[in-house]
């Protein structure tokens, strides 16, 4: 992995604030102590009663521990989550019913997609790491930042957690870029001796993070459900040759303006290679999961993209939340979720994808 000579994080240390659960408790369940911001219509009021809802709602809680999405994370009562930051990264370390969770924050909402605007969002390779293939080099750096202090942590929480018995399951997730940091994490934990493989990973609405080699050997040995919302254009980003290909003029002109901010760095010969990871699972118009993700599907998308968004990027941002207001609460857990009227938001059904898991040939490296 080629040196910055200017990593902003250089001159900022890493800092680890303990968050403790507050004293009100609702079925064993930490509650939140802050209200909803102002501008919400809705907001979480239960617990999830899925898996992958309290991962979703951990994501969220990545954003702001002190939100009411904490509550419906599950974590445990009269336990301490402890949060990991170095400048603008971010990751909540906390126990719930679960096990183990590792949560990323993703970029902060003022700047959506602003990970992708600088020269970070070229691959390479991870000089030093025992995983193959290639790797965006800003999400890279960003794991690395806080690696150190997230691995002590980790295994401060595990160490008291096992009680002389078996460790708990590790669970990592993340919304947006904080999804795309929790699957570097995983894929640096299954390779470190003192730490156990990640039990899954989790992600909504996660960028791409590597190349055909990296994805190759990512999905051998690492299990990820990854959600991808309708209308959501950051699970294609960065993209592959063939994506870049798929796009019409006017599409291609808009993500070039993503990736491509400064047009005098902009390299026309540079070939996308970046690829999926993980089980994906697609979010459509009537908040339905789609467990099937194909190529057709993906052109299906494209097209959308293309024809029901305008290419208005207010309609990008709006598909991308991952509050209570957007398509990934809605569809994955929507009981969690109450309107001012007291009823549910969307129709709830069962999200998890794990029953899918007999489908996919999973090899573990261990």
């Amino acid at each position: 992995m080629p040196e910055s000579s200017s990593d902003p994080d250089e001159c900022n240390a890493t800092t680890v604030e303990a968050v403790a659960a507050p004293e009100s408790i609702d079925r064993g369940v930490a509650a939140a102590t802050a209200s909803a911001t102002a501008t919400a219509t809705a907001t979480a009021t239960a617990t999830a009663t899925t898996l992958d809802g309290r991962l979703l709602c951990a994501a969220e809680s990545a954003y702001g521990v002190r939100s009411p999405y904490f509550r419906c994370g599950s974590f445990l009562r009269g336990t301490t989550a402890k949060l990991i930051r170095r400048s603008v990264n971010s990751v909540l370390v906390g126990a719930t019913v679960d096990g183990v969770v590792v949560s990323f924050r993703g970029t902060v909402r003022s700047s959506t997609l602003d990970w992708f605007q600088n020269a970070a969002t070229l691959l390479s390779p991870a000089k030093g790491e025992k995983f193959a293939g290639r790797v965006h080099v800003g999400f890279y750096r960003a794991v690395k930042s806080i690696w150190d202090a997230l691995r002590d942590v980790l295994l401060e929480f595990l160490s008291s957690s096992s009680g002389g018995g078996a460790r708990k399951p590790v669970y990592l997730t993340g919304h947006s870029k904080g999804g795309s940091l929790a699957s570097i994490a995983a894929i640096l934990m299954h390779f470190d001796p003192d730490l156990p493989a990640p039990e899954r990973v989790t992600v909504f609405g996660s960028a791409r993070v590597g190349d055909s080699a990296f994805r190759e050997e990512y999905d051998r040995v690492v299990r990820q459900v990854t959600y991808e919302n309708r209308l959501d254009i950051v699970p294609f980003l960065p993209p592959s040759r063939y994506i870049m290909e798929d796009m019409d003029e006017n599409l291609t002109s808009v993500v070039d303006s993503m990736l491509w901010p400064d047009k005098r760095t902009r390299r026309r010969d540079y070939i996308w290679g970046y690829q999926p990871i993980g089980k994906r699972c697609y979010i459509d118009e009537g908040r339905k999961i789609v467990t099937e993700v194909t190529r057709e599907l993906d052109d299906f998308r494209i097209k959308e993209f293309e024809e029901a968004t305008f290419l208005q990027f207010d309609v990008f941002v709006e598909a991308h939340r991952s509050d209570c207001l957007g398509g990934y609460f809605q569809a994955i857990a929507p009981e969690v979720c109450m309107a001012g009227t007291g009823e549910l938001l969307g129709h709830f059904h069962d999200a998890s994808c794990k029953e899918h898991w007999d489908e996919i040939n999973f090899r573990s490296n261990t």
